[in-house]
């Protein structure tokens, strides 16, 4: 074993002579030579223009303005929708002992040029006016029905039932109460004067027929100059006057009074309009009594009508479903 590391000693190379500058040489020619790029590098290299333009395109698409949608045109605005709600008091009993019912109920109207759709006696009911008039019903047995006084018929007393009524018609209804009808409200003037001429070739130049034609023309489909117009001519009739504005909650109101004739069971009787300030549209009509009577105090309303809404409606008239169109409407003043 000696003999063989003696031997693999002698064999062994000489250690080389170490040269500085040849090494200091060959390090620098090193560093100097071009690195080898790996592959990744070099196709990241190869895709960065078109990342940049896919990065530039997305920018874009981002900070664009979005397209505007295109507007669907609304519905027309077929109908006329009126929805008013009526009071109104009747003298009924015993004549040596008379008590006052009280009429309540809405109505629901919608008006096109040819076809009319009324709602009756919607939610309306007949009770006694006042509690000094429910005392004398309640002597008297709570009757379900009362003779009219001075009338030949009876009130029945409790709920009304609803009806619905749908005609065909020619033109537009100038109001409830009203049987005129005119093809178009675009040709009534908007001028007071002109304006009342127009309405008279209707009313026969009868003050109150003219102003009845005027009030109800305010609640129909017209536009705002012609409303304004028939306000004026109101003012302007024989024996009318202002009534002193009115403070509500839903806004200021104005009105205008003109005598009216007398009715069934009253006389001095006047009809008051009430606008509301801020839209010219009717607020609520009334038919007072300016002296005292049955037992009512002047100014006491014997018949009111409040406009609940006047708009332009774009959808069918709802009516309710558990009552026959054009069936009989159960009034509530019958035969004795």
């Amino acid at each position: 074993m000696e003999d063989l590391m003696k031997d693999l000693a002698r064999v062994k190379p000489p250690t080389p002579e170490v040269d500085p500058e040849r090494m200091e040489r060959d390090l620098a020619r090193i560093t100097a030579l071009p690195r080898p790029r790996s592959v990744r590098l070099r196709s990241l290299r190869r895709f960065t223009p078109l990342l940049v333009a896919a990065a530039v395109i997305a920018l874009v698409v981002v900070l664009l303005p979005k397209p505007t949608q295109p507007v669907q045109p609304a519905a027309p605005a077929s109908w006329w929708h009126v929805l008013t709600e009526q009071t109104s008091l009747m003298i009924v009993g015993d004549p040596a002992n008379p008590y006052t019912v009280r009429f309540h109920s809405k109505t629901d109207q919608w008006l096109t040029a040819d076809t009319q759709v009324t709602v009756v006696q919607k939610d309306g009911e007949v009770m006694p006016y006042s509690n000094d008039d429910t005392a004398k019903w309640e002597a008297a047995g709570k009757p379900a029905t009362a003779p009219q006084v001075g009338g030949s018929r009876s009130v029945r007393i409790g709920p009304m039932k609803p009806a619905v009524q749908k005609t065909n018609v020619a033109g537009f209804q100038m109001s409830l109460h009203s049987n005129a009808r005119f093809d178009s409200f675009e040709s009534l003037p908007a001028d007071p004067v002109e304006l009342k001429n127009a309405l008279e070739t209707i009313s026969g130049k009868d003050t109150y027929k003219t102003a009845s034609l005027a009030m109800g023309l305010m609640s129909a489909n017209v536009r705002d100059e012609q409303r304004r117009a028939a306000f004026e001519l109101l003012k302007n009739l024989d024996g009318a006057h202002s009534l002193p504005d009115v403070d509500r909650p839903e806004g200021r109101i104005v009105g205008v009074a003109i005598p009216a004739p007398p009715t069934f069971q009253f006389s001095d009787v006047e009809t008051q309009l009430w606008l509301k300030a801020e839209t010219g549209l009717p607020h609520s009509k009334s038919d007072v009594i300016t002296t005292p009577q049955h037992g009512l105090p002047r100014g006491t309303p014997i018949a009111t009508e409040v406009y609940l809404l006047l708009d332009k409606a774009g959808i069918d008239p709802i009516v309710p479903q558990n009552v026959t169109v054009n069936g009989e409407v159960e009034s509530p003043i019958i035969e004795r």
